[in-house]
């Protein structure tokens, strides 16, 4: 008389367990991709950033000098038209 105490722990009930378990392991496999996956981009990410801002802060840094240090001496010497002749 024990089925009759529980009647829901039969042979099919038992196969979808077995059967939901193995989707879930599944699933949780899946996601351990996709998250490997997302480790990887956002590590990729992360040295292209610290490569733009290391080039961004070699431009900045020739801009001042530019700016800074080159343009007093550009504006003493005379314009290219006035080199030439046409003033």
């Amino acid at each position: 008389m024990p089925n009759l105490c529980f009647p829901r722990f039969t042979p099919s009930f038992f196969l979808r367990l077995v059967t939901e378990v193995r989707e879930i392991e599944d699933t949780v496999h899946k996601l351990r991709e996709r998250l490997m996956e997302a480790e990887n981009t956002l590590q990729t990410l992360v040295k292209t950033k610290v490569a733009l801002e290391h080039d961004l802060s070699i431009k900045a840094n020739s801009l001042f000098l530019d700016q800074e240090k080159c343009m007093g001496m550009r504006k003493s010497f005379p314009s290219t038209p006035r080199l030439v002749g046409y003033t």
